[in-house]
């Protein structure tokens, strides 16, 4: 069931950069950089779009993805708002992208602060908001494909919000051939079948899912100083996944659900709306 409404049809709203004034660095990446600033007298994220990547076109089509119409719709709690843009048609525009403020913390931030106490109600808590987000998104046939803890912010509340579009994809109702995309994501994250060059499907933000559940628990960078094309080839070849430790008090349950979640099979993978039903079920 498709979930706009109304108000979320609005046109994207284009927005000079020389109007946002810049407060200071949260972070940067591969295609751009992020930063708190003020817009219109409030709070603000604006990323800025890197010029001078050698990835011109993966540049530039993660800047589409972000400000795509469908991508501005969303409008749900567990998401962090598109704002608008700068209509950018190539890099020499300068692409920017302003989005709501959240906070500068991030779901990894919180897994690597041994401070931060994670038990199993706020293991499973954390895991129930981006799922609804994600049943949300899929909802509204938008696959993120770059699911991370890193791209998951935390409200000052301490809530969940899905960030970063820049890797999505629109799910046709009817496929035509696929356009080639020069997005991959982040390797230990992607499904093998991604990663075997198939095409997107919303089973393959479950696998993503099914490695931050495991990211959850461990608090540990999964496939971490392992050669990439090894992990690749094994992902895909040998089902590796993430080593599962013996002896701690995991829930069997949890455990369940994440290994069904990772698995090689697309088909044999839940869907976010199950999962949600599931995780929902936990907490009460």
């Amino acid at each position: 069931m498709r979930m706009h409404n109304q108000e979320s049809e609005q046109t994207l709203s284009r927005i000079d950069v020389n109007d946002v004034s810049v407060i200071r660095l949260l972070g940067s990446g591969g295609f751009g950089s992020v930063y708190e600033a003020m817009y219109n007298d409030s709070k603000v994220a604006l990323k800025k779009f890197h010029t001078n990547t050698r990835n011109k076109k993966a540049a530039m089509q993660s800047y589409q993805a972000e400000v795509h119409q469908e991508v501005f719709s969303l409008k749900h709690p567990n998401i962090v708002r598109v704002l608008g843009c700068n209509m950018a048609q190539s890099l020499e525009d300068q692409p920017i992208v302003v989005m709501e403020f959240v906070s500068p913390k991030n779901l990894q931030h919180v897994l690597d602060d041994g401070e931060e106490k994670i038990d199993f109600k706020r293991r499973v808590t954390f895991a129930y908001e981006v799922s609804i987000a994600l049943e949300y998104i899929h909802e509204n046939r938008i696959v993120h494909l770059d699911l991370k803890p890193a791209n998951v912010l935390i409200s000052n509340e301490g809530h969940c919000k899905l960030a970063d579009f820049g890797c999505c994809q629109i799910i046709q109702e009817r496929p035509n051939t696929p356009s080639r995309s020069y997005l991959t994501g982040t390797f230990a994250y992607r499904a093998p079948e991604l990663l075997k060059g198939g095409n997107p499907s919303f089973k393959a933000d479950v696998f993503s899912f099914g490695i931050c559940l495991w990211q959850l628990w461990s608090r540990e960078i999964p496939y971490k100083l392992q050669n990439h094309q090894i992990v690749i080839f094994r992902v895909v070849a040998c089902n590796l996944r993430p080593e599962i430790p013996e002896g701690n008090d995991i829930d069997n349950r949890y455990r369940e659900l994440m290994t069904s979640s990772w698995s090689g099979d697309p088909t044999d993978r839940p869907s976010m709306s199950e999962i949600v039903n599931l995780l929902k079920g936990w907490l009460v």
